[in-house]
C-alpha cells in the first residue's frame, strides 16, 4: 500500500514537472510567434513607407512590385509575402491614406460646431489636393472600398460628437455624401459649391438643436 502510494506520488511529481515543461515551451513558442509577427509588421511598414513615398513622387506607375523590390533591395517575394498581391498593397496604401485624413480631421476640436464643420471641410479638401495620386487610389472602387468605409465611419462619428443626434437624424450622412462625392471628383470649385450648400444645411441644423434660452 505504501509502495503504491509512493508510486502514485512519484507519477504525480513527474506529471507536474512535465506540465511545467509544457508551459515553458508554450511560453517560448508564444514569444517566438510574437517576435515573428512584430518582425513581419516592421518589414511591412517599411515596404509601405517606400510604396507611399514612390506613389507621391512618381504616381501609380511606380507601384510595380518589381520596381518597388528593386528600390527596396529585396526580391518581389518579400512584397508578395507582406501584402499577398499587388491589390493587397494598394488596399494597404488606401487604408493608410484614409487614416491620414482621419488623423488630420480629428485633430480639430473647436467647441463651435459651425467653425469646426468649416475647418474639417478645409482639411479634407487640402488632403485631397496635396496628394492627388493617393486621393485617386482611395476612391478607386477596386481597392479603396474598405478604406472609404473606414473613413466614412470616422467622419460620421466626428459629426455626431460635434452635434449629438446628427447621425440618427440623417444629417451626418447627408454631409458625408456631399463631402465624399465632391472629394472623389477632385474638383476644388465643385467642393466649394458643395460646402456652401452643406454649410447652410449644417447651420440650420445646429440652430434647431441649440437649447432654447
Amino acid at each position: 500500500m505504501d509502495t503504491d502510494e509512493l508510486q502514485i506520488g512519484e507519477g504525480a511529481a513527474v506529471d507536474t514537472d512535465g506540465g511545467a515543461a509544457d508551459d515553458l515551451r508554450a511560453a517560448q513558442d508564444g514569444a517566438y510567434q510574437r517576435a515573428r509577427a512584430q518582425a513581419r509588421a516592421t518589414v511591412s511598414d517599411g515596404l509601405l513607407d517606400l510604396a507611399d513615398a514612390r506613389l507621391a513622387s512618381e504616381g501609380p506607375a511606380a507601384l510595380s512590385m518589381r520596381r518597388l523590390a528593386n528600390a527596396a533591395g529585396c526580391s518581389t517575394m518579400v512584397f508578395y509575402s507582406a501584402f499577398g498581391t499587388k491589390a493587397g498593397l494598394l488596399r494597404a496604401l488606401a487604408r493608410r491614406e484614409a487614416d491620414r485624413w482621419i488623423d488630420m480631421a480629428t485633430m480639430l476640436a473647436d467647441p463651435d460646431p459651425i467653425a469646426w464643420f468649416d475647418a474639417v471641410a478645409v482639411v479634407l479638401a487640402e488632403a485631397a489636393t496635396v496628394r492627388p495620386h493617393h486621393r485617386a487610389l482611395l476612391f478607386d472602387g477596386d481597392v479603396g472600398t474598405e478604406a472609404v468605409a473606414h473613413l466614412r465611419a470616422a467622419v460620421l462619428d466626428a459629426i455626431d460628437q460635434a452635434v449629438p443626434g446628427s447621425v440618427a437624424d440623417g444629417v451626418a450622412e447627408a454631409v458625408w455624401a456631399g463631402w465624399v462625392g465632391a472629394l472623389a471628383e477632385a474638383d476644388a470649385e465643385r467642393f466649394s459649391q458643395v460646402q456652401r450648400g452643406l454649410g447652410r444645411l449644417w447651420s440650420g441644423y445646429v440652430s434647431r438643436q441649440a437649447p432654447s434660452s
